[in-house]
């Protein structure tokens, strides 16, 4: 039985990085309240007399949104990996019988359970102003949960073999899984004001694309990471 060092990883990356979880949390809560209030305005019309959804568009930014602030509060999990890399922790951990897969996918878990307390309430917020219908709403509400968790497995898994790699990492890399992570979402904030509604397409590809990608990275770990390089 190999042992799950998750629920231990998601605790100390939450006392690690207290500050990052309360931003997270105000970050998240400010914005969709924000995104909600001005969802209520309903269609505009356009210079040319087109009507434009502006309440449905403003009510789906909850996506890129949701998977924004749970990028940032995933971060201390990066700090957290390189400490233990530093320390000995993740040698230990080879020792015990966990192989570099193994290793990775527990601190992968910590990072979406982590993300989760950020995106949740992002979520339950703007279904409970419902602001662009409830079919609508619900949509967003799961492409949001969706498109988060991909996008924090795949970030997190690309910056902890990064760190792997370093030779002494120190963790000043962690502000650029979050620039990567938003690089991922830029297709949805770029379309998002010309295809109005029907960006949850959009949506639904690049979450399955991310859960793709981040499936196939954390299967191909063990011939990309050998095991010295988890050694202090």
């Amino acid at each position: 039985m190999r042992l799950d060092i998750s629920w231990q990883v998601f605790v100390r990356s939450a006392r690690m990085g207290l500050l990052y979880v309360i931003i997270s949390l105000a970050l998240g809560i400010f914005l969709t309240v924000g995104l909600n209030i001005g969802a209520t305005v309903g269609n505009v019309v356009s210079h040319n007399g087109n009507a434009v959804p502006l309440g449905d568009i403003l009510g789906l930014l909850v996506v890129p949104m949701g998977a924004l602030v749970g990028l940032v509060i995933t971060t201390p999990v990066y700090l957290l990996f390189v400490n233990d890399k530093n320390a000995g922790v993740l040698e230990y951990l080879l020792a015990v019988g966990m192989d570099q897969r193994d290793v990775f996918m527990r601190y992968m878990k910590a990072s979406i359970m982590l993300s989760l307390v950020a995106m949740v309430p992002v979520v339950l917020i703007n279904t409970a102003f419902n602001a662009g219908g409830l079919t609508l709403t619900l949509l967003g509400a799961t492409l949001a949960l969706v498109t988060g968790v991909s996008d924090v497995a795949l970030v997190t898994v690309l910056m902890t073999s990064f760190s792997s790699m370093q030779r002494r990492p120190t963790g000043m890399n962690s502000p650029a899984g979050i620039t990567l992570g938003v690089v991922f979402l830029i297709p949805e904030f770029l379309l998002l004001s010309v295809l109005g509604p029907t960006i949850v397409w959009v949506e639904g590809f690049v979450a399955v694309g991310l859960l793709v990608a981040a499936i196939v990275l954390l299967l191909s770990l063990e011939k990309l990471i050998k095991r010295e390089k988890l050694l202090p």
